[in-house]
């Protein structure tokens, strides 16, 4: 109870330098995190790209390798046909030497020392640019190795954004570029993306570069890691762009929320001070002196009710033990009581948080056009890492399919392709009629029905309960290969599309979505329509629109390119400018989280105050109101072991000193001693030895005596 106030005002005024601190912003230019948050993304996204060629070459040359043996020329000969392989060699093992070639010269020095099944490491070509070399161990041992090239997405033409991508060694020397800075590059632009490069080694990040005018570059950098490979390659992407220089402030200041509540902290303080415990503090100090045996002692006023209704029981056993009549006036009228107090307290700590809320709620955000075009271009990447998934995974059926030779190889391959990859949730083969045969993974959702004559992409059904889409390929024997997509990493791909983003098809039907939808749902909101409708004409879509919670960004982007541009896809999605990371949204959530941590230490601050303290205090002033009334009979429970225990201890002392007499005071009931006192240990007592009764001597036994007769009438 002493504690309590002065933790309170602590915390609080704690939360006041926070408080100013947070909501303070210092109103400087800075980039947004909005917009860094969308160069990381578009980063990730390129160097997933990178990530997922490698394991696409990985997975054909696995398929090439298996049931390879005899001469390497035809097997060679079949994968240079392959325009994606610039050079493939087959080497012997142990010694490594070169058996035959195709195509560009491989570097074979840059194959790793140890390869068991396959590898992929990152080179360089004789021209100086990047490839990615894919090694696979044959079934006799001997090692297929071929050299991809590694490409660089090309940026969207935007002034605003001003994009550039650039593949770099971890050492920091640029290998490829795409963009404005493929052409020229300024010293301390190299120097940023050396940094960004050394920085990737550690994990993704964005680098500020030096500002300018009303821009400031961006080098967000991540490293290139394939699935399987947690050491990754020697290569880093570096999304370089021109990020805008917003204000920070918020337009609101925290000096003022920060200054009440530094007021409203001492002056509660202070209250509960004169009003709670000061009062109580008193009353105990009296009534232990009184219950003590001091009938010089002087119980002073109170102004708190709870307390005051205490005394007035305490000077009535005052009165009768110094021999008085003990007419003491029960306590009346209106008097300050410590709950209404600790009530009023709170309700203004309360008041104070929903000011604070009201004072930094949502209004209109000023979305910079950097942050629109950078959400953008977000769209744009994801959405063709989505085109790039489906489309290899049309390109992996197809690869299995040629590449097996038996049923037997063609199943082995589906099963090794379902452990390997995540975008089949089914692999299985189909007779002429479309009769499935057994299944690698879950039980197939396409109806059966004739299958096509040539390799392709399909959505089977435009209602139902879940999309059917499906790559096909036709096999020798009229028998044809399917592999259904799991919509769940469709979903995933979406994921990394800002904001809430939807898969819709040409007719506004929804196919995938990041949160929870309906399958082939109508979109209904006409700005996601007409972003989509212009997606379709051409290059991505990013505007800021008007909305119910405010302005935010609807982007759209067709998926167009390869057998998947076929079905008429469109990614949309819609980013209210509340979500952005921008600095007057995050006032507002520093607002927020203030309001409830201060709200939460009012509530239980003078919670615990009114309940556990206050609470049996009231019941002890009942008692010491019957008390005052006369009721000398019914004994006072301590409920607590703290002051208010106390002070029900020794009310109930005084209370059976006035029925009882004075002996009942603390001389009496006290043990000698003070408590400083040291502890006397007693010996043990011993158990007394076993006592042994003495024997009795045996009784002497008589003959019996012949009994007397009765003296009485007649007898002589």
């Amino acid at each position: 109870m002493r504690l309590l106030p002065a933790a309170l005002l602590v915390l609080l005024l704690a939360l006041t330098a926070t408080t100013g601190a947070l909501l303070s912003a210092d109103g400087g230019d800075e980039v947004p995190a909005a917009f860094r948050e969308s160069q990381q993304e578009i980063a990730l996204g390129a160097a997933r790209s990178i990530g997922a060629a490698a394991n696409q070459g990985v997975t054909e040359l696995r398929n090439a390798s298996t049931g390879a043996t005899g001469e390497p020329d035809r097997l060679l000969d079949t994968l240079v046909r392959n325009r994606k392989w610039r050079g493939a060699a087959v080497l012997a093992e142990p010694g490594r030497s070169l058996l035959a070639a195709r195509g560009e010269q491989v570097p074979i020095q840059a194959i790793p020392t140890a390869v068991d099944d396959a590898a992929v490491t990152s080179a360089v070509a004789a021209g100086g640019e990047p490839v990615l070399l894919v090694t696979a161990r044959l079934p006799d041992g001997r090692l297929l190795t071929a050299t991809t090239a590694v490409r660089l997405p090309e940026p969207d033409a935007d002034e605003v954004l001003d994009q550039s991508y650039l593949l770099t060694t971890l050492s920091g020397r640029v290998v490829a570029a795409t963009g404005p800075l493929a052409r020229d590059r300024a010293p301390d632009v190299e120097r940023f993306v050396a940094e960004a490069a050394g920085a990737a080694v550690a994990g993704p990040g964005v680098l500020l570069g030096t500002p300018g005018d009303r821009v400031q570059r961006t080098y967000a950098h991540v490293r290139v890691v394939p699935s399987g490979d947690p050491d990754g390659l020697d290569l880093a992407v570096v999304a370089v762009a021109a990020g805008p220089l917003h204000s920070g402030s918020s337009g609101t200041s925290g000096i003022v929320p920060a200054a009440l509540l530094a007021l409203l902290a001492v002056i509660g303080f202070v209250i509960v001070r004169r009003v709670v415990t000061g009062p109580v503090l008193t009353a105990r100090a009296d009534l232990l002196s009184l219950a003590s045996g001091d009938l010089d002692t002087t119980v002073r006023p109170a102004r708190t009710a709870e307390v005051a209704r205490v005394v007035a029981a305490a000077r009535l056993c005052l009165d009768r033990l110094t021999g008085g009549s003990g007419d003491v006036e029960p306590v009346t009228g209106r008097r300050v009581t410590a709950r209404a107090t600790c009530c009023v307290l709170a309700l203004s700590v309360f008041a104070w948080s929903a000011g604070v809320l009201v004072a930094f709620r949502p209004a209109e955000v000023d979305i910079p056009a950097g942050v629109v075009a950078g959400v953008r271009a977000q769209t744009a990447r994801a959405t063709d890492a989505l085109r790039r998934s489906v489309n290899d995974g049309l390109a992996d059926l197809s690869a299995v399919a040629t590449d097996a030779g038996s049923p037997d190889a063609l199943r082995s391959a589906l099963e090794r392709m379902m452990a390997d990859q995540t975008r089949y949730r089914s692999l299985y083969v189909v007779d002429r009629s479309g009769r499935a045969g057994e299944p690698v993974g879950r039980p197939p959702l396409r109806i059966g029905e004739p299958p096509a004559t040539v390799a392709g992409l399909r959505q089977q059904n435009q209602e139902g309960r879940v999309p059917v889409i499906f790559a096909q390929v036709p096999v020798e024997g009229g028998s044809t290969v399917i592999g259904e997509f799991d919509l769940e990493h469709l979903g995933s791909l979406l994921g990394h599309v800002p904001g809430h983003a939807r898969l819709i098809d040409g007719d506004f039907r929804t196919i995938s979505a990041t949160d929870g939808f309906i399958a082939f749902e109508q979109v209904t909101d006409q700005a996601l329509r007409d972003g989509a409708t212009r997606a379709q004409r051409g290059d991505p879509v990013g505007d800021v629109q008007p909305g119910e919670d405010g302005p935010g960004i609807v982007s759209a982007a067709a998926v167009v390119g390869g057998e998947v541009g076929r079905l008429g896809w469109t990614v949309v999605s819609e980013k209210p400018g509340a979500e952005l990371a921008l600095p007057v949204n995050d006032v507002r959530r520093y607002a927020q989280l203030v309001a409830l941590v201060v709200a939460l230490i009012a509530l239980f601050g003078y919670g615990w105050l009114l309940f556990s303290v206050l609470g049996p205090l009231r019941r002890v002033s009942r008692a010491a109101d019957a008390l005052v009334r006369g009721d000398l009979t019914s004994v006072i429970y301590p409920q607590r072991h703290d002051e208010v225990g106390t002070i029900a201890s020794c009310l109930e002392i005084c209370r059976q000193a006035v029925t009882q007499g004075p002996d009942r005071l603390g001389e009496v009931r006290r043990p000698r001693g003070a408590a400083t006192d040291p502890t006397q240990f007693l010996a043990p007592v011993e158990k007394p030895a076993a006592h042994t009764p003495p024997s009795r001597p045996p009784a002497r036994r008589t003959a019996p005596r012949a009994p007397r007769a009765r003296a009485g009438k007649g007898s002589t």
